[in-house]
């Protein structure tokens, strides 16, 4: 069910080119993206290379990000905060989704699973939403907020069955002003064809039952 990172073997003159339309952006401005890279390779790359994380959004007219109440089964993700990520591609999940005109739950996660000190795996995706909405194809455009990354923290590593796991997953209880911002389509997103579809209510049910079971195969309908 986890889905890989695409190849990302960046050359020094993409570099160069992503480097110089940061600059070129005015401050908290938006991004006149052309370059032929993928997007999510030009917002991984921001937050490998400076201290910076990436919020998704709807609202495509945000002066300065808030913290909101989330609700979520995991303690982490149920606190009044900014949500972030330093991570491209999961990111624009949240950006996409049409969750003004659709009703529909969020059914998703980015790990990485650290197996030795040498072997890691990762990053590694999952995404789903509400089978009845998916089957209207809720999505459009949306914004990357791309946001200084002091005062978030970043959330803790679990261990399970001997592996340690880590989550690209940020929190911040302050609000925090834009460095600059990305428009992004449907198209940006590179597993678009790869979300699948969870019935809301058996999904509760064995996330109740059992904790560990994620994702819950049973509970998709794809």
């Amino acid at each position: 069910y986890f889905l890989p990172q695409p190849p990302c073997e960046l050359a020094s003159t993409q570099k160069y080119e992503f480097e110089n339309l940061l600059a070129a952006t005015p401050p908290g401005g938006w991004i006149d993206y052309r370059l032929e890279a993928p997007k999510w390779q030009f917002l991984s790359y921001l937050c490998q290379s400076k201290e910076l994380v990436l919020h998704g959004s709807q609202n495509q007219t945000i002066g300065e990000v808030e913290p909101r109440q989330a609700l979520d089964v995991r303690a982490f993700s149920a606190q009044k905060a900014i949500y972030a990520t330093t991570d491209g591609i999961w990111v624009m999940y949240f950006a996409i989704v049409d969750r003004e005109n659709f009703q529909l739950s969020l059914f998703n996660s980015c790990l990485h699973v650290r197996l030795s000190p040498e072997q890691v795996l990762g990053p590694l995706y999952f995404f789903s939403i509400t089978q009845s909405a998916r089957a209207q194809n809720p999505w459009r455009a949306g914004a990357i907020y791309i946001l200084p990354r002091e005062h978030f923290t970043q959330e803790a590593p679990q261990q399970m069955m001997g592996a340690e796991i880590t989550f690209p997953h940020w929190v911040s209880a302050l609000p925090a002003k834009p460095v600059a911002r990305l428009l992004v389509q449907p198209r940006d997103f590179p597993f678009l064809a790869q979300v699948h579809g969870h019935n809301d209510e058996k999904l509760a049910q064995m996330a109740a039952a059992n904790p560990n079971g994620f994702p819950w195969p049973d509970a998709l309908e794809t």
